[in-house]
């Protein structure tokens, strides 16, 4: 699956001039402060997991003078710093956001064994919430077909490239099926792969005559001659 994010570090700098003195800044505060600024300057396509903000009591203010707030998208973690005025002087409290990225994945259909081939069919692009969008995404469905499973996935599950072993459909020196089709007219009969082949890829087949013709893989074990 590709996923859309590009990667520049956005740090902001607000300065804001409190209305109301004698606030207080709390855990509570500090997590809907940090849920405001990345919101307006990623959207929908993040959501703030947790907040861990160092903070151990709550601290009484007269000014909130600056929020600076340091996330890198795609990244899982981002910082956010609060500058306040106090009775004894400005005061920095920082607090680590733990981030969701909005993720375009392929994801299986079904359950899928270990070994089994999978099919364009099986699977789907879906939109899901992931700390890291995968680097090894599946960009053609079409292209699993020259895939199997190394490992068995559940439905819902994002299919990775690692998950998978590269395996041709044709094999050299296995017997194959062959089909010849003209217009609406298709025959079909046996053959011996000369050659070892991907979906899509040219190969040499031998037929019973031991006449050697060349067709593209268009599945397992299956020829298409035109």
């Amino acid at each position: 699956m590709r996923c859309f994010l590009r990667l520049p570090t956005y740090v902001v700098s607000l300065l804001l001039i409190s209305l109301t003195f004698g606030g207080v800044l709390d855990e509570g505060e500090i997590k809907r402060i940090a849920l405001r600024e990345v919101q307006k300057h990623f959207g929908e396509s993040v959501k703030v997991k947790a907040v861990d903000a160092f903070l151990k009591t709550p601290i009484r203010y007269t000014e909130l003078n600056k929020v600076s707030l340091s996330v890198r998208e795609g990244y899982p973690r981002g910082t956010l710093h609060l500058y306040i005025k106090t009775p004894r002087g400005v005061k920095r409290i920082s607090a680590t956001l733990y981030l969701l990225w909005r993720c375009r994945v392929l994801t299986a259909n079904r359950d899928i064994e270990t070994g089994e081939r999978i099919y364009p069919w099986e699977v789907s692009f879906k939109e899901v919430f992931m700390e890291r969008c995968p680097k090894q995404w599946i960009e053609d469905p079409q292209e699993l077909i020259n895939y199997i499973t190394l490992k068995p996935l559940k439905k819902d599950q994002p299919v990775r490239k690692s998950y998978l072993k590269r395996e041709p459909l044709v094999r050299r020196g296995e017997e194959v099926r062959v089909l010849l089709r003209e217009g609406n007219i298709e025959i079909e009969l046996r053959g011996k792969a000369v050659d070892t082949g991907f979906y899509g890829s040219a190969v040499r087949v031998e037929t019973s005559k031991e006449k050697v013709i060349r067709g593209r893989v268009v599945g397992e074990g299956v020829v298409l001659v035109r």
